[in-house]
């Protein structure tokens, strides 16, 4: 980025950087070596899933050859880069994106929590409602189970630190707990969001470490047990607090322009976060058929693109290849 310096204030002429954003990575890389997109040259690179149960196959024993692999293929695409979304937490009832191992050894006290997605704002609402509504989120405020992954965060900054664009988590949001009449919400049992808060920055804390040369990306959207601006137990304000302090980048899925419920949980935080740190964000599934507030109409990329910019201030932008709007819309309007 450019920062320009005037006598009325501070300027910030973004370069934005496109990548696209694969939400799983196939056997041997199939889906990302047959990826036309990511031979156009606005690309810059691709941001990839890869979840923490394949690159730990066993306690103690990393498995990080698909990352070298894509790390190869994607240079070989004019030195374009790899980012690295390291994914703790799954959205459907049959997967779970954690090591046997935890989910069996008494010390991380079954590994993971049930989650429940039905609210999720991108959700398709001509969906019928299945099991596959649910995903697993693991007990990051269990020590133990914590402990494991920091470790893994720093095999993965001791061979990659440099050699990738970015890293992040998946996304802060987790839909747990039972809500009740009053309005309030009943956590299960060994859980509660102050827990889940200190979790996460323990694990930022750890990741701004492990990765000096490349951008350390804490994903954040929503949190249990608080709603902005109504109910604010400084859960969010603290964590983009503590983001600023280890110089982070920041980052979030879901970019659609001026969505109230985004607009009262983050996106004022990204508006105001430093000019001279990294943010950015994704166009996940769905998120180009929602309705822009401002237009009353479906979000269109130049929507995007003009909120990513002028509101946001975003460097990087992950852009999932949702059809049809990735074919007739994505390609036709980014720069």
């Amino acid at each position: 980025m450019v920062i320009l310096l005037l006598l009325f204030g501070v300027i910030k002429i973004t370069a934005q950087k496109n990548y696209i954003y694969f939400d799983h990575r196939e056997k041997a890389g199939k889906n990302i070596r047959q990826d036309k997109a990511l031979h156009d040259p606005r690309f810059k690179g691709a941001q990839i899933v890869y979840t923490w149960r394949n690159l730990e196959p066993a306690k103690n024993q990393y498995d990080f050859s698909a990352i070298r692999k894509d790390i190869k293929y994607l240079k070989s695409l004019g030195g374009k880069k790899v980012w690295i979304q390291l994914q703790e937490k799954s959205f459907t009832a049959d997967v779970k994106n954690i090591p046997d191992y935890i989910l069996e050894e008494p010390i991380y006290q079954g590994g993971v929590i049930k989650q429940s997605m039905l609210s999720a704002p991108e959700r398709d609402p001509n969906k019928a409602v299945t099991n596959d509504e649910y995903g697993w989120c693991p007990k990051m405020w269990v020590k133990p189970v914590r402990d494991r992954f920091q470790k893994l965060i720093f095999a993965l900054g001791k061979e990659f630190d440099g050699k990738i664009e970015g890293i992040n988590f998946s996304e802060s949001a987790i839909d747990i707990g039972t809500e009740n009449s009053d309005g309030t919400t009943t956590f299960p049992v060994g859980f509660s969001p102050q827990d889940y808060v200190n979790a996460i920055e323990s694990n930022m804390i750890v990741l701004s470490e492990a990765f000096k040369k490349s951008n350390a990306m804490v994903y954040l959207n929503f949190l249990p047990g608080e709603w902005l601006p109504w109910n604010d137990n400084g859960y969010m304000r603290g964590l983009f607090a503590k983001a600023k302090k280890l110089k982070m980048a920041i980052g979030g899925p879901d970019l659609m322009p001026y969505r109230e419920s985004h607009m009262g949980q983050t996106y004022g935080f990204f508006k105001e976060y430093p000019d001279n740190l990294v943010k950015g964000m994704a166009v996940q599934d769905g998120n180009l058929r929602q309705i822009n507030p401002k237009t009353n109409k479906k979000n269109t990329v130049k929507d995007i693109l003009e909120f990513s910019q002028n509101y946001l201030g975003l460097d990087y932008i992950f852009w999932v290849e949702e059809d049809p709007y990735f074919n007739e819309e994505v390609l036709r309007d980014i720069r």
